[in-house]
């Protein structure tokens, strides 16, 4: 006997024009930010028609808040094992590689620009983006405090955002040419960052 089998109508999803998709959208959205961003280029570069992109994401910001979700390939899946300092070290240095090297850098400096005006596309993107950053550096002090290198007492929140924001000002300025600190490196970020937080 013959066993018919039936699927679901309609073709299914294909995941390379997903991939080609927010990929296009994702080097825009570092070109010309959240503002300029047109789903009819990201259709041509993504060599699909716009009616493929709004089955999937039915609004313009859909689509920038799923390309976001890119981002988070930058981080590293683990921290190596070794003292706090390494391991912040490590963390920085990974994202100010990515900065350089990747649309990362630019995306962040655009949505930031855009946090005012388009909360709720910041809030995806610190959701997004920053904060599993800052959860990747809470492992490491989490660590250093139950080894006796941070105090017991120190203030996480705090710390992550003085390396993180010092971060940041250091990659927007380094991108449009500058130095902003003059012989400083990130092993000099870390160490300035970390020095009120060590135990004693």
């Amino acid at each position: 006997m013959t066993v018919s089998r039936t699927r679901a109508p309609g073709r299914p999803r294909d995941v390379r024009a997903d991939s080609a998709i927010l990929d296009a959208a994702l080097h825009l959205l570092a070109e010309v930010g959240p503002t300029g961003l047109s789903v009819e280029e990201v259709a041509t570069r993504a060599g699909v028609s716009k009616a493929t992109i709004y089955r999937r994401w039915p609004t313009k910001d859909d689509l920038v808040v799923a390309s976001l979700g890119a981002l988070v390939t930058g981080l590293p899946d683990d921290v190596p094992e070794g003292s706090v300092r390494d391991g912040i070290l490590f963390l920085v240095d990974a994202w100010w590689r990515s900065y350089v090297q990747t649309p990362n850098g630019l995306v962040f400096h655009r949505v930031m620009a855009h946090a005012k005006s388009n909360p709720r596309l910041f809030e995806s993107f610190y959701d997004t983006v920053i904060e599993p950053r800052r959860e990747l550096f809470r492992v490491v002090l989490r660590r250093g405090i139950e080894r006796g290198e941070i105090r017991p007492d120190a203030d996480l929140e705090l710390l992550i955002t003085l390396i993180i924001g010092t971060s940041v000002y250091m990659n927007q300025v380094r991108s449009s040419g500058r130095d902003p600190a003059p012989g400083a490196g990130s092993t000099q970020v870390v160490d300035a960052a970390l020095a009120g937080f060590l135990a004693r």
